[in-house]
Formats: structure tokens, sequence, C-alpha cells
């Protein structure tokens, strides 16, 4: 039997095939090299992209962990984080400090009184007191 120059791949890429005895390709080690070279580069793309995404999962889950703790301590409710920008920790603080500051200024105008009956609404709405809610509906 004759010696032949082939590269034995399924230790790299769990590949079981044989080549083929009439497939006498040859490789140089500097084909080896740029090959494996190539690989190697892909996995460690793949490996780096996936750490990526994971420490940006995490930066997230710490400022929705600290948005939670600074909107408990300004009590404020905690479901703001569902609207509220925190891209970063900056990006949070100006989020909360901006809705605060839409608050404290709509109560301080008092634009919005509530939909209770007797009260005005939004904008200088009508006042509905019991008695025009009773007798729209045809109750005593």
């Amino acid at each position: 039997m004759t010696k032949s120059n082939y590269i034995d791949t399924t230790a790299q890429s769990g590949n079981t095939t044989t080549p083929e005895p009439g497939d006498d390709r040859t490789f140089s080690q500097d084909d080896v090299n740029r090959i494996v070279g190539d690989r190697l580069a892909k996995e460690k793309a793949k490996t780096d992209a996936a750490l990526a995404d994971r420490e940006s999962e995490l930066v997230q889950r710490e400022l929705m962990f600290e948005g939670k703790e600074i909107l408990t301590e300004k009590k404020l409710p905690v479901e703001l984080l569902d609207i509220l920008r925190y891209t970063d920790k900056k990006t949070l603080e100006q989020s909360i400090t901006k809705f605060e500051e839409v608050l404290s200024q709509m109560k301080s105008n008092q634009t919005f009184v509530g939909m209770k009956p007797g009260n005005s609404g939004w904008d200088g709405m009508p006042t509905i007191n019991d008695a025009d809610y009773r007798a729209a509906m045809g109750l005593k």
C-alpha cells in the first residue's frame, strides 16, 4: 500500500468520511495553516458575538433593577419602566427626572382633576354629578 498525502479532518470537524482513493489533492503547510486559521477566526467571532449579546442582556437587567430601586425610592409606580427609556444609567435617570417634572407640572397646573362624578375632567369638560348619571340611566 502506498503512502497517501491526506489530511485527517475527522478530529477537527467530526466528519467521519474518508477521502476517496482517486482524490490525490495535497495541501502545503501554508494552506493548512490558512484553513485552520480561518476556522478558528470564525469560531472566535461566533463566541465574541455571543459574549457581547450576553453582556448587553446583563446590562439591561442591571438597569431595570436600578430603575426599580429609583422608582421605589421616589414612590413612583414600578410599571413606569415599561414606558421609560433606559439604554444606559444616564438615560434612565433623565427619563425618571423628566417624568417627575411633567407630573409635578400637571399637579401644579391642575390640568387633570380626575374623572370622578362632580369633578371636571380634561380641559374643563362639563361637570356631571350623580343625579345626572341616574337620570341618564333612568334610575331614581
